[in-house]
């Protein structure tokens, strides 16, 4: 996964896929916010599917 940090509490990233939250949590992020809307575009993976 790519990220960019933003601060030091902060970091943003492009669309995560579910099989990289396990190496998201490893790396030490303790929350994940989806902005993104479901179906936004084809084959993306919904927000549930991402949930922890």
């Amino acid at each position: 996964m790519e990220y960019r940090q933003i601060t030091e509490d902060y970091s943003v990233s492009g669309q995560i896929q579910p099989e990289e939250v396990a190496a998201i949590k490893a790396a030490g992020f303790k929350s994940v916010i989806c902005n993104r809307p479901d179906d936004e575009q084809p084959g993306q993976p919904s927000a549930d599917t991402v949930k922890a």
